[in-house]
């Protein structure tokens, strides 16, 4: 089973991390949504790190999890994590009241750039073990479009701290089993999603935005909302602007 985080009070909503984070990545914007945010470790993070890695079995724990409710949830996922929640959107549409993807794709269309994408995955698995997590983190929050040099001190810190409790090893097999070059392609699938469908891209996040752009014109319905002045992770960048455009969302719904 997955290890299970839960924050603040109210209505509930499924919430999955990105990679190398664990669910404590939403304890911080549990207050601005005014909801219990249910935020489990995905498989290799966290206090999940044994669970089986696979794209099945971790889109399979997350069905668990949302049939646990009893009623259709809503769910959101950043990044990585973003990814897992449109897979089991697609996957079964009956647990999931209204789709929330943050800094997203529906994966690599093109087999080859997907194949290419696996290969590099499988090298960066193989480096966090042999660097180990510390070292990892470091250059994982330094460079590209996961850095966090543009963020303070004291979120760095508290960032580190989150990430710190992942392992190597766990984080190696989440490469493998769900990074961009195990995910399948699902772009021919998105237009079947019946649920409303919030996508949230950062206005400085230039190679998301346009898939972002790609994504709402294929979903029916979607509603795109693009975090001005933010990066690849508008929950940390600007995270009153990303919650209040998730409020509203979720509020109309109701």
């Amino acid at each position: 089973m997955l290890h299970i985080r839960r924050f603040g009070a109210g209505t509930d909503i499924v919430a999955l991390h990105g990679f190398s984070l664990t669910g404590e990545q939403f304890s911080p914007i549990a207050a601005s949504l005014d909801r219990r945010v249910i935020a489990p470790d995905l498989p290799g993070h966290g206090l999940s790190r044994t669970h089986p890695t696979d794209v099945d079995s971790v889109t399979a724990a997350i069905d668990v999890l949302l049939e646990g409710f009893g009623k259709p949830t809503p769910l959101m996922g950043y990044s990585q994590g973003g990814r897992m929640a449109l897979l089991t959107a697609i996957g079964d549409h009956s647990n999931v009241s209204d789709l929330i993807l943050v800094s997203s794709n529906p994966g690599i269309d093109d087999s080859a750039e997907r194949e290419l994408r696996m290969e590099r995955d499988h090298v960066l698995a193989d480096r966090i073990r042999d660097i180990g997590v510390e070292a990892f983190i470091d250059s994982w929050t330094a460079a590209g479009i996961t850095s966090l040099d543009h963020l303070d001190e004291a979120y760095r810190v508290w960032d580190s701290g989150v990430r710190s409790e992942n392992s190597a090893e766990g984080l190696a097999s989440a490469l493998h089993g769900y990074g961009q070059g195990a995910q399948p392609s699902v772009w021919d699938e998105i237009g079947n999603l019946t649920m409303p469908v919030l996508l949230i891209v950062g206005g400085l996040d230039e190679n998301y935005m346009s898939i972002n752009d790609e994504m709402a014109d294929l979903i029916p319905g979607a509603e795109l909302a693009v975090i001005e002045g933010a990066r690849h992770n508008p929950l940390a960048d600007k995270p009153d602007v990303t919650c209040q455009a998730i409020s509203r969302f979720l509020d109309r719904q109701r």
